[in-house]
């Protein structure tokens, strides 16, 4: 509502209560403009900051498409058997080398 909305209709009641009358309640308009200004700001105080979250989180979606896009899909287990076959002789650790009391495996 601008501010001749409201000069228009605080006058139509100024001429309907008359002078008098009009004195008593136009302090409680005049905070009940203020309460509607201040809420009218943070109305769009709040806009301000969801269309902020708007672009950074379309910012972050569009970072993490590009990350995936760099992440290989295509993981292919590795079948045991296929692998000792292609490799017959594995590499050896320490604990594959010695048995449980120390001693060396021939």
């Amino acid at each position: 509502m601008d501010d001749d909305k409201i000069l228009e209709i605080t006058s139509s009641i100024e001429e309907t209560l008359g002078q008098d009358n009009f004195a008593t309640i136009s302090d409680k308009i005049g905070e009940l403009l203020t309460g509607n200004s201040e809420n009218m700001k943070a109305i769009a105080d709040r806009d301000a900051e969801i269309d902020k979250l708007k672009d950074r989180n379309e910012k972050l979606v569009a970072a993490n498409g590009a990350l995936l896009q760099k992440v290989p899909m295509g993981y292919k287990a590795v079948d045991k058997q296929k692998e000792k076959e292609e490799n017959p002789h594995p590499k050896l650790s320490l604990k594959d080398a010695f048995d449980a009391n120390g001693n060396f495996r021939h």
